[in-house]
């Protein structure tokens, strides 16, 4: 078998799965939590989370977030040239594995810049993360609100 097309079989077989590093997955498994988020800080400890787009075709992500009390945010650099930031804006129902439990959620694109400066001071503070601003015209945020 060839080198591109063994690639090509584990890049298939992967997206049947759970997304591993850098490469997107599908549908993700869990424990469901149907009680309402009051405050997300459990999950401050969590470099990333798996984002779950597309419900009638799985594709899922791992993903930089940011949270503070009810709220939890996901930035796309990339807005809706990234696969799953056109998901979202396609379809806003989204699933969300932190720590092995899924939280389904509506994905809302946030316009407000004063809540997008509260998100950038939350980045900045987790990742230490500066923006390129060659990304900003681009960056689409999403914050994750209950269904």
């Amino acid at each position: 078998m060839s080198r591109a097309l063994a690639l090509a079989a584990l890049c298939a077989a992967l997206l049947g799965c759970e997304p591993i590093g850098p490469i997107p997955g599908g549908e993700l498994s869990g424990e469901l939590v149907t009680s309402y988020v009051a405050d997300w800080g459990f999950s401050n400890s969590e470099e990333n989370l798996q984002l779950e787009t597309r419900p009638a075709d799985p594709y899922s992500v791992n993903v930089w977030f940011v949270a503070s009390g009810p709220r939890l945010w996901i930035a796309c650099a990339r807005g809706v040239e990234a696969g799953w930031g056109a998901n979202m804006i396609a379809d806003p129902r989204v699933r969300l594995r932190i720590d092995g439990k899924l939280y389904e959620r509506t994905a809302v694109r946030v316009t407000d810049q004063a809540e997008i400066d509260e998100a950038i001071v939350l980045y900045k503070t987790k990742y230490d993360y500066q923006r390129d601003p060659d990304e900003e015209q681009a960056a689409v945020l999403f914050r994750m609100d209950p269904r």
